[in-house]
């Protein structure tokens, strides 16, 4: 495993097990508004929203360290833009769908609502 790689995990999994956490502790109270305080689909959702985050955050970090990056830089630069590279794409990817979990339980909640 070459250094770039070292680098992307030890920055990647402190910082997916800290932004999980966090979001965790925050959509548990959109998550309780949008099915109600006592209701038992909103803990359901919520283990299941932060089951697929982990699961997610496992399936980047083992897909970043099997893909090689097809450059074999081995200045300092080059290992910084492989693993800004990694990351870039990993948090794009947590991101969007971090996005259309929100978008999902909005339109759930507005639906429930009307």
């Amino acid at each position: 495993m070459n250094d770039s790689r070292v680098i992307f995990a030890l920055i990647y999994i402190p910082l997916m097990i800290v932004l999980g956490e966090t979001i965790h502790a925050q959509g548990r109270k959109l998550l309780r508004h949008a099915f109600g305080s006592d209701s038992p689909v909103a803990s359901a959702v919520s283990m299941l929203l932060r089951l697929g985050w982990y699961i997610t955050s496992g399936g980047l970090l083992l897909w970043n360290l099997g893909v090689d990056s097809g450059t074999a830089s081995n200045t300092v630069d080059g290992r910084w833009t492989d693993v800004s590279l990694r990351l870039g794409v990993a948090l794009f990817v947590v991101g969007v769908l971090h996005g259309l979990n929100i978008l999902a339980v909005s339109l759930f909640h507005r639906k429930n609502a009307a």
